[in-house]
């Protein structure tokens, strides 16, 4: 018996996550579904590629054999299709898009609104995770794109730089301190910091920042970074961030300094090597690179550094 295209792409999901709970959730299906393809695709086979134990899973030597065979067999079905569909005069009607927080507030809602102009039966989704995350989604095919921050060392995704730009300081504009135009942990002795949980590697940055000063109470964390901005404005505290939030509206009652020492972090858009990104994937990463440049003029006029990419 021939396998089954869809078995094929339980399985070389299930074996980068090597869970059956995992790979039910990324493909929203259930967990029996992913076990059921997973003994079919082993019976149409006629090998077994997994090995169930008391322990984890493992993938057995034969499947590690297969694995790349199984790559082709599917890039070149998805290379198919997409040809097919350009012969039938069709275009590529959907897109999934995995990004980290900072993005979702302003340069990708905006690039969409363009995409849906040009491009208004697509079908889209957006979602948001960490830097990590992105990168799995990517690499796990359940996002045709993603936007992320470097480093990203995957030698089967193209990284397309976007914007590199640096963390600034939020503050009330009627704080003392607004107006400066740097403000340094010294300066900042007294203030109550509002930053990123220390899961994310810009808060080690500004923890290392600091030294000693974690005493308890000091810090305020949240994982977003819009967030961080509203605590500003309930006079929480200063927070120091991607400068991402700093919406034409949000600037309005909020003041930005850089933040020294210097933390910088780059911004660039993934896809994967094989198969490439679709032609409405090239058509939405134009789009993105259009608002990158509207809004990195934006930062600049705001005094906060940024190199677009």
């Amino acid at each position: 018996m021939n396998p089954n295209l869809r078995h094929l792409e339980v399985f070389r999901l299930f074996s980068r996550v090597m869970s059956v709970t995992e790979t039910a959730r990324l493909l929203r299906i259930t967990q029996p579904s992913v076990s059921q393809a997973l003994r079919d695709l082993e019976n149409q086979l006629g090998l077994e590629l997994i090995i169930r134990g008391q322990g984890p899973l493992k993938l057995t030597a034969n499947a590690d054999l297969l694995l790349k065979n199984m790559e082709d067999v599917l890039d070149n079905m998805q290379a198919l299709r997409e040809r097919a569909a350009r012969l039938r005069g069709e275009q590529d009607n959907s897109l999934a898009i995995a990004s980290v927080h900072p993005l979702t507030g302003w340069i990708l809602p905006q690039a969409l609104a363009r995409l849906k102009n040009s491009h208004p039966h697509t079908r889209i989704a957006l979602e948001a995770y960490s830097s990590r995350e992105v990168i799995k989604h990517v690499q796990d095919r359940t996002a045709d794109i993603g936007f992320t921050f470097l480093p990203v060392d995957n030698p089967d995704m193209v990284v397309r730089p976007l914007m590199t730009t640096e963390m600034v300081c939020l503050l009330p504009k009627n704080h003392a301190l607004a107006g400066s135009v740097q403000l340094t942990p010294e300066t900042l002795d007294n203030e109550t910091i509002i930053t990123f949980g220390q899961q994310v590697r810009q808060e080690f940055d500004v923890r290392l920042a600091f030294g000693n000063g974690n005493e308890a109470g000091r810090f305020l964390t949240t994982n977003l970074s819009v967030v961080s901005a509203d605590l500003v404005r309930q006079g929480l505290g200063i927070a120091i961030t991607l400068p991402f939030v700093l919406t034409p509206r949000m600037t309005q009652d909020i003041a930005v300094s850089a933040f020294r020492p210097e933390i910088r972090r780059s911004l660039v858009a993934i896809y994967l090597r094989k198969p490439g990104l679709s032609t409405l994937g090239k058509a939405f990463l134009a789009q993105v690179r259009e608002e990158n440049r509207g809004f990195a003029a934006h930062l600049d006029a705001l005094g906060v550094f940024v190199k677009p990419g």
